[in-house]
């Protein structure tokens, strides 16, 4: 009996400063991704509203303040930012492209008003580039 093995099975999504072992906890993604966050907002690549990130088990939270529907009533800033901060977090996270192996981290990205309610929000663990897995990415150096 022959096993069959996807293609899906043997790719995956690398973030460009994603790595494993040491240094790549959640909390240190959380750390840089922070940092990243500062210097995109620092090159006028989003606006400087406050973005706080969370690392919960598994799950990287990223809080957006001071956007609101009202002043963005086309909502292109918030697709902007929203889509600008998606993209960041998965240069940190490893994506498998099978159907068992969870990711790094599931990112929640929530747009909150002045009251503190969510009014719109991007979840998921991914976007970039599929690659498939070499034994060179099984690095440790950050």
């Amino acid at each position: 009996m022959t096993r069959f093995e996807s293609t899906v099975d043997c790719l995956i999504l690398w973030g460009a400063c994603a790595g494993i072992g040491p240094g790549f906890t959640l909390e240190a993604v959380a750390v840089r991704l922070a940092a990243d966050i500062a210097e995109l907002r620092d090159n006028g690549g989003i606006p400087a509203h406050v973005c706080t990130v969370l690392p919960q088990q598994r799950v990287l939270e990223i809080r957006v303040e001071g956007l609101s529907v009202e002043a963005d009533p086309d909502r292109t800033a918030i697709r902007e930012v929203t889509q600008a901060l998606f993209e960041l977090a998965s240069y940190h996270n490893i994506v498998a492209l099978d159907a068992t192996t969870p990711p790094l981290f599931t990112q929640r990205i929530l747009l909150v008003d002045d009251g503190g309610r969510v009014f719109s929000a991007m979840i998921g663990a991914g976007v970039g580039d599929v690659e498939p897995v070499t034994p060179q990415q099984n690095r440790t150096d950050g």
